[in-house]
């Protein structure tokens, strides 16, 4: 039984990651950095914990970004490891936690997807085990 589609969904999930991840990083974080240089204060003590802050922002942007290019690639290299004819279990644990996470985050696409391969990996896994117990019956 091949694992064609949960394979697509997967692959098609970690390059949404990875596009929201560089996105993330370059456009939104250099966003954040041009606001907090561009800000402008009367004192020097609010132009500086402004400038703090959006400093924090900004680095927080750019690990979040980081964040999900990461695990872009890492489901990008699961996703090409899904072996046909095998009961895998492990994998599609983990692209059920990534869905749900991807859930609390927001990112509504990728979770649809993650979910979706997890789950298609799961029914599979009941057939291919079926499958193998009937051919160690029958011979």
């Amino acid at each position: 039984m091949n694992r064609k589609l949960e394979r697509k969904l997967i692959i098609i999930g970690s390059i949404w990651q990875m596009t929201t991840g560089l996105l993330t990083i370059f456009v939104y974080a250099s966003f954040i950095k041009n606001e907090g240089l561009n800000a402008s204060f009367d004192t020097l003590a609010k132009l500086e914990a402004a400038q703090s802050i959006f400093g924090s922002l900004y680095i927080f942007s750019v690990s979040f970004g980081m964040l999900f290019v990461l695990l872009g690639v890492i489901n990008f290299i699961l996703a090409r490891g899904l072996k046909d004819d095998k009961a895998e279990t492990k994998k599609p644990v983990w692209f059920i936690v990534i869905g749900l996470a991807s859930y609390f985050v927001m990112d509504i696409l990728a979770s649809l997807l993650f979910l979706s391969g997890g789950i298609l990996a799961f029914a599979k896994n009941k057939s291919i085990v079926k499958m193998e117990n009937y051919h160690l019956q029958n011979q």
